[in-house]
């Protein structure tokens, strides 16, 4: 689970006036009020997410919440301690924990204000239905109507109804960068891969410069056998988001047929990124090791992806293997 970045700072007020104050000298018991916001890298709030805080010694839930409009959070009566307030991972967001300490000296009621950086799993536009306001400017209104549509049918997986409204909205805008991404990743998953490309394309005129929409042209391209042109596409995307682990093990993966050690730096950077998402690097590195005769350097791979991904599709390939190179 990643860290969020946490800009932290306390208030202490001594609480002569008011309801919690009251409270507290009522019951003789010291609480405090841990108030919050989850905002995204750009500022922007991160509502409706969920938000739990548990006690860091024991792992104990004491409450839970949700994340207002302005990504704000409140818990009430807490008493002193060592909490961590934890967010879950979406398909949009990673998950976080960040510490938060409550044991004021001398002993006082506290309002502790948290900020949280809740990091996004790729970018931004991974959510169907996020807008792109640098590329989708001035767009129809027919258009943005039939795309919120088509977004809504994604998240609801009604891909029959998705698929129309999403071509439909850019029948009405050719240029639509959101449309065609979520679109052509649509039509990745469900492997029609000569469609993706189609649709995918024009994406490289109307936005040159953004990594992601590269990406998904250049492995639907992998996947329609274009590799050539796939090589070329994910080495553009790494040149623009070097810090993209999917970018590294596609290109990883598209060099590997035809140059086993340009591959190699790509698949451990993958690893470096983001170790469980880009897990299957290990296997090529296995494979890579076991080219050059390094069979002791295959088998740590292949323990290392199988400790790693356990129940895996390819994890009993990957165990007869293991059991074949260790004789």
């Amino acid at each position: 689970m990643r860290k969020a970045r946490l800009l932290l700072f306390t208030v202490l007020i001594i609480c002569s006036l008011g309801l919690f104050a009251t409270v507290a000298a009522q019951t003789d018991e010291i609480v405090h009020q841990l108030e919050g916001k989850l905002l995204r890298k750009d500022g922007s709030p991160v509502a409706s997410m969920r938000v739990r805080l548990v006690r860091k010694d024991s792992l104990e839930p004491v409450a839970e919440t949700f994340s207002h409009t302005d990504g704000g959070f409140v818990f009430t009566r807490v008493t002193d301690g060592e909490y961590l307030i934890e967010t879950f991972e979406t398909d949009v967001y990673e998950a976080t924990s960040t510490e938060a300490v409550l044991r004021p000296r001398p002993r006082r009621s506290t309002y502790l204000n948290v900020y949280i950086d809740v990091p996004l799993k790729t970018s931004e536009s991974s959510k169907p239905g996020v807008i792109k306001a640098d590329v989708d400017i001035n767009v129809p209104k027919a258009a943005v109507k039939h795309y919120k549509a088509g977004a809504k049918a994604l998240l609801e997986d009604n891909f029959v109804k998705a698929e129309d409204e999403l071509r439909q909205a850019i029948a009405e805008y050719h240029n639509y960068y959101q449309a065609r991404l979520d679109l052509g990743r649509a039509l990745r998953l469900k492997k029609r891969f000569a469609e993706g490309v189609e649709v995918l394309q024009p994406l490289l005129q109307i936005a040159p410069n953004r990594a992601e929409a590269r990406l998904e042209y250049a492995i639907c391209l992998l996947e329609s056998n274009q590799r050539e042109e796939a090589t070329q596409e994910l080495r553009r995307a790494v040149e623009l988001e070097e810090s993209n682990w999917a970018s590294h093990l596609y290109l990883g993966w598209a060099l590997l047929e035809i140059s086993p050690d340009d591959s190699e730096p790509h698949f451990k950077r993958a690893l470096e990124l983001n170790e469980r998402k880009a897990a299957r690097a290990y296997l090529a590195l296995a494979r890579i090791a076991d080219s050059r005769g390094s069979s002791a350097e295959a088998i740590r791979y292949l323990e290392t992806y199988l400790n790693l991904m356990p129940n895996a599709s390819d994890a009993e390939s990957a165990r007869k293997l293991l059991a074949k190179l260790r004789g």
